[in-house]
């Protein structure tokens, strides 16, 4: 008897110590409840219109995300990322907020900068309108701000200068107005750049061109005074500078570009030089370039 009591007591310390263990393990994964709040608000704010279901849920899964529900059938892509040992206050916390493809028709809510932890941000393609918010520039760990394909209109606050991390801001495909502002070259830590027919106006800012860290560069579109493109940054993947009203001759620098290089609908003038980087796509059409193509050149090309 006394043997199998013994043992009765053992099992239960063990379903005792499970119990508690899965209640820490559930209290952990709790978001704070002011981003509770803000991710509701958020949900009601991005779907103005009331077209589409679209809910956000209250903790952070062992995945690292907080669920989405959105019960239509269309091809969407979401990720709400949490961490849960980014702070001492034994909450979880929204790190990323990207939400792609929703065909959301409100604007782009004040809420979000109560999720303070953030540092990616990408509500592309869908329908949001209104302007693009300074207090953006509150989340002083923001390095991916992608607000692409949208009807956003206004311009580039210039509160966003104080966000000096990004690595990646594209807002291409909008509504904008204004000129493309100086502090975008103020960014050192950029990495990719999109500002394809932003609705922006030149000039371009040379400060741009001087990123040192820029691996991709793509403005189109963007109606402005002539200017010469002097120089670009080293070791570029991609640069697509199209329809912006370049004029003279191409940079030595540009030739080094190794995967995409379009300077389409421009003014350039001048030669092709003895181009021997093996690069994916070159394109130059729409200029007033002369001479012949060399040898090397086409050769070097898989779509030219």
């Amino acid at each position: 008897m006394l043997m199998m009591f013994q043992q009765l007591v053992q099992v239960c310390q063990v379903m005792v110590i499970i119990s508690f263990s899965s209640s820490i393990t559930s209290l952990a994964s709790l978001l704070h409840p002011g981003e509770v709040a803000a991710l509701r608000q958020i949900g009601k704010t991005l779907n103005e219109d009331g077209q589409v279901s679209f809910n956000l849920g209250d903790r952070c899964e062992s995945a690292g995300n907080v669920t989405i529900r959105r019960y239509v059938t269309i091809k969407m892509n979401g990720t709400i990322g949490c961490n849960c040992s980014i702070a001492d206050d034994k909450f979880c916390h929204i790190t990323s907020f990207e939400v792609k493809g929703y065909d959301l028709s409100g604007r782009l809510p004040p809420d979000l900068a109560n999720l303070t932890y953030v540092e990616r941000i990408s509500l592309t393609a869908n329908g949001l309108s209104g302007n693009i918010p300074g207090y953006l520039a509150k989340f002083t760990g923001l390095t991916y701000l992608i607000l692409s394909s949208n009807n956003l209109v206004g311009t580039l606050p210039e509160a966003l200068a104080q966000i000096k991390n990004l690595t990646d801001f594209r807002v291409s495909d909008n509504n904008l107005n204004g000129t493309v502002p100086e502090f975008i070259g103020s960014w050192t830590q950029l990495r990719r750049l999109g500002l394809c027919a932003t609705g922006l106006q030149g000039p371009i800012p040379r400060a741009i061109f001087l990123l040192e860290k820029l691996k991709d560069l793509r403005i189109t579109d963007t109606p402005g005074p002539e200017f010469r493109l002097l120089n670009v940054p080293k070791k570029m993947d991609h640069l697509v500078l199209r329809n912006i009203n370049l004029n003279e001759t191409i940079p030595e620098e540009a030739w080094s570009v190794g995967t995409t290089l379009d300077l389409t609908f421009n003014k350039l003038v001048g030669e092709l030089p003895r181009d021997q980087i093996r690069r994916q796509f070159t394109f130059l059409s729409g200029n007033m370039l002369t001479g012949t193509v060399p040898e090397s050149f086409i050769q070097n090309k898989q779509y030219l």
